[in-house]
């Protein structure tokens, strides 16, 4: 269990959890919330909790993974379009399953909508109107990391939890535990644990894109290809974004605070570039990352993007 999200392991909260039928948490990206309400799910549908409030493991309902429960529906944003939405198809896609009556208590339906700030303004108004009169039996579960993107009538209509970011010694003893490996990349995942073990498994890619970074204006583009998009176009962003902040403020102040490990190389780098230059490359970097989120040609902007990267060092 994620320690820092105990109290919503409580009979309590479960308890309050099925008095309203729609539910928005809201919580950054990567410190666990999806693990969190994916348990809850479970909860919500197994037909014999334990004495200490644990799913268990036998009834019909708990033999079933999540995303192969049938009575969830989980909505997420569409991977078949090159921008990141949640389409009114999807949502519209809910209706039979909306519509089956439930036919006793343990007969709950949820739908568990995840990234909800990437509802197309269509598709939020048609989920409005299913959450206007659900039927019984019937819960919306909501997650976002954006609570100003949602709008204001969905949010009236649901009751909010705003998941706390777990504490330092929190994520080390977490990751001590269950992932070692990924305590290096706390910093550079902003003290986001799960954030930090997806960097962990990924740090072949992380050490193609940071070495790329270290080599200043003497990288190669060649070297600059779609391998290094692997994670997607706004993980790369992300990580340039820390790169150029961290460069900027040793310039400033003599420390950092993303790549800790490398103070000595960004100290080389940072005595190539002024500060002025920093600045001005990162309000670039800015709309690279908002143009990420769109149907651009990606590989053609990050080739745009490590052009302008090098001619920072003129």
């Amino acid at each position: 269990m994620i320690n820092w999200f105990e109290q919503y392991h409580s009979s309590a909260f479960i308890s309050d959890l099925i008095k309203t039928q729609t539910h928005l948490f809201v919580a950054e990206e990567g410190i666990g919330a999806n693990q969190l309400l994916e348990n809850l799910l479970k909860k919500l549908l197994c037909e014999n909790l334990t004495d200490e409030n644990k799913t268990c493991n036998t009834c019909p309902s708990c033999r079933y993974l999540v995303d192969e429960h049938p009575n969830i529906r989980l909505i997420d944003k569409n991977l078949e379009l090159k921008s990141d939405v949640i389409t009114i198809d999807q949502i519209r896609e809910l209706s039979s399953f909306i519509e089956l009556a439930s036919t006793s208590e343990h007969d709950k339906k949820i739908i568990f909508i995840k990234n909800t700030h990437y509802l197309t303004s269509s598709a939020a108004n048609a989920l409005l109107k299913n959450l206007e009169e659900p039927p019984n039996n019937t819960f919306f579960i909501l997650l976002t990391s954006n609570l100003h993107k949602i709008l204001p009538t969905i949010r009236s209509r649901a009751t909010i939890h705003k998941l706390a970011s777990p504490t330092n010694k929190q994520c080390e003893d977490y990751l001590k535990d269950e992932h070692p490996e990924a305590i290096k990349f706390l910093d550079l995942a902003e003290r986001k644990p799960f954030l930090a073990i997806q960097m962990a498994n990924n740090k072949e890619l992380i050490n193609s894109i940071v070495n790329i970074f270290l080599r200043g204006k003497s990288f190669d583009m060649m070297d600059v290809n779609e391998s290094l998009l692997a994670s997607g176009p706004q993980f790369f962003v992300d990580m340039m974004q820390k790169w150029i902040a961290d460069l900027a403020h040793f310039k400033e102040f003599s420390t950092v605070y993303y790549y800790k490990n490398l103070l000595d190389q960004i100290e080389l780098i940072s005595n190539q570039l002024s500060y002025k230059e920093l600045l001005n490359f990162y309000k670039k970097l800015i709309e690279y990352r908002r143009l990420s989120e769109t149907t651009i040609n990606k590989s053609i902007a990050l080739d745009n993007l490590m052009i302008d990267y090098k001619r920072t060092f003129a």
